[in-house]
């Protein structure tokens, strides 16, 4: 992947020609639709995206995870003893 450069010539760029079908409603309801989409995108850290390549790998270990937690049965909190007073 190519990294990005700190500047780009627009110059030669042109209006986008769809745009106006959208209108000020349109791109309202573009932008909220948008949101809710990407809003299960997760990013990870370099060294778990070396571990699960792809999403399929990925899923498969967090419902793994999930499967765990759920058969664990939860312990109750250790009572510690207090020291005697002297």
């Amino acid at each position: 992947m190519k990294p990005m450069r700190e500047e780009y010539d627009l110059k030669a760029g042109r209006p986008n020609p769809y745009a106006r079908r959208f209108g000020t409603k349109g791109g309202r309801a573009l932008l909220k639709w948008w949101s809710r989409t990407t809003a299960n995108v997760r990013v990870l850290s370099d060294s778990l995206s070396r571990e699960f390549p792809d999403a399929k790998s990925t899923n498969d270990a967090l419902r793994l995870v999930v499967k765990l937690r759920a058969s664990k049965p939860k312990q109750e909190p250790r009572r510690t003893r207090r020291a005697a007073s002297r």
